[in-house]
């Protein structure tokens, strides 16, 4: 297996994971926080998808208009257009304030993995069509604003935060378990 293979069977999984650990909650579970500034589920998964809708643009080296979020609809059916907001104008949760948090659209259990699953699934098939790695070890575009990045630093990257996000999930589920009992 090479690495662009591995990589594509880890986002799998990650999707996968991430299925089973919403795919059953209610909308107020969802928005639940552990206080006033917190993130609740539904925000940190859609910041996962997010990233990764981002992440298989830039590798592909389109502009922002061809992200998911745009060219599948979400835009015009929240009415809510991510775009020149937080961290580099990313759109993605990261740099956000308080207000720019509480803006993004509540979504449900299934309309969130609906969406992640769009982002997964099309960077697994860009991974699986390179011919190598090699193709990663090039510069992220330009006008991404994220050089000198290599595509490969960006994948690591987000690919890690998207781990630690899944992490994040399972703990903020227990603690909501926990404040209900008390």
């Amino acid at each position: 297996m090479q690495g662009t293979e591995l990589y594509a069977d880890l986002i799998a999984t990650l999707a996968q994971r991430t299925r089973k650990a919403i795919g059953k909650l209610s909308a107020e579970e969802l928005a639940w926080q552990p206080d006033a500034e917190g993130n609740s589920i539904g925000v940190t998964v859609w910041h996962v998808a997010r990233w990764i809708d981002v992440t298989n643009r830039v590798l592909r080296d389109k502009p922002p208009s061809e992200e998911f979020w745009l060219t599948r609809g979400w835009a015009e059916r929240t009415g809510y257009n991510p775009q020149g907001i937080g961290t580099l104008g990313l759109g993605a949760v990261t740099g956000y304030t308080l207000q720019e948090v509480a803006a993004i659209p509540r979504l449900s259990a299934e309309e969130l993995l609906t969406y992640l699953d769009q982002s997964c699934e099309a960077l697994q098939a860009y991974l699986l069509a390179l011919p190598s790695f090699e193709p990663l070890r090039e510069s992220v575009p330009e006008s991404s604003n994220l050089a000198p990045w290599t595509k490969a630093q960006m994948l690591k990257d987000v690919f890690m935060g998207v781990v630690g996000h899944t992490g994040e999930i399972d703990a903020l589920k227990a603690i909501m378990k926990r404040a209900s009992v008390a």
